[in-house]
Formats: structure tokens, C-alpha cells, sequence
């Protein structure tokens, strides 16, 4: 109790407990060691044994989606913090994140999250791309290499 005050009194008085945790949650997951996992776990879905595979890969059975499915409810339930599960109890929690995976299934939200992702990492490697003028001196700079391309050919 005494340990919790001490720890509650060092967070800014504008977070409370919940945002802080929120906060510190999404620090953790966003950290440049969970980002080389990330790029770790899709180059070897892309790339299995850094080569591109000659033919797809064996549609799998429902069992098998079934458990990939179970593992991942799993994994994101311990990636966030645990208040977030006393906050809206394990049954709560647990339909949550549920929704959140089916909701993934969906094609539309899908690819509007891979454009949202690019996006944002557009944004965070290229700051000055989201400056108007940037925009517009890449616009011009490109029309002029198409100009010069249809007098070429």
C-alpha cells in the first residue's frame, strides 16, 4: 500500500492511474526492442529463412487457425497492462480483445489499418512530408521527371 502511494504520488498530477498505465503500455509495445521482434516476426512471415517461398504455403485446417487464434487472445491479453483487466474484469477483457481480432478479419479494416500504418510511419521517418510546401516541391519535381520521360520515348 505504502509502495503504491509513493509510486502514485510520482506521476503527474494532469495522468491519473489508468492513462498512466495506458501509457506506459503502449511505451513498452512501441519500444525499439518490441519494434525489431515486430520487423523480426514479419520479415520470416514474408521472407521464411530470408527466401521468398517457391510455392503458398498449405492451406491450414480449422483446428490450426482455431489455435493460432487462441494464442494470439493469449499474447495480447498479456501485453496489456493488467489494470486494464481489473478495470473491466477478465470476461469483460477477454470479449474485448475477441472483438478486436474478428474485427481484423474484415478485408476493408484491414487495409485501411495497413494505409493508417504506413502512414504514420511515413510521418515518423520523413517528418518534413507532412509540410505543405515539401508536398508540393515533390509533386513538381516529379511531374518534371514524367515530362521528361514522354519526350523521351
Amino acid at each position: 500500500q505504502n509502495r503504491r502511494s509513493i509510486f502514485a504520488s510520482k506521476i503527474s498530477p494532469s495522468l491519473n492511474i489508468p492513462d498512466f498505465w495506458l501509457d506506459v503500455g503502449v511505451a513498452r509495445l512501441t519500444s525499439a526492442p518490441c519494434w525489431v521482434i515486430y520487423l523480426q516476426v514479419l520479415q520470416e512471415a514474408v521472407w521464411p529463412g530470408g527466401t521468398l517461398p517457391v510455392q503458398p504455403r498449405p492451406e491450414r485446417s480449422a483446428a490450426q487457425r482455431q489455435e493460432a487464434k487462441k494464442q494470439c487472445l493469449d499474447c495480447l491479453m498479456q501485453l496489456l497492462p493488467e489494470i486494464i483487466t481489473d478495470m473491466l474484469g477478465s470476461e469483460k477483457f477477454r470479449l474485448s480483445i475477441e472483438t478486436m481480432l474478428e474485427s481484423l478479419q474484415d478485408p476493408q479494416i484491414n487495409k485501411h489499418l495497413i494505409f493508417s500504418i504506413c502512414d504514420l510511419l511515413l510521418e515518423f521517418l520523413i517528418p518534413e512530408s507532412c509540410d505543405q510546401a515539401f508536398q508540393k516541391s515533390l509533386l513538381q519535381s516529379l511531374s518534371r521527371v514524367s515530362d521528361k520521360d514522354s519526350h523521351h520515348t
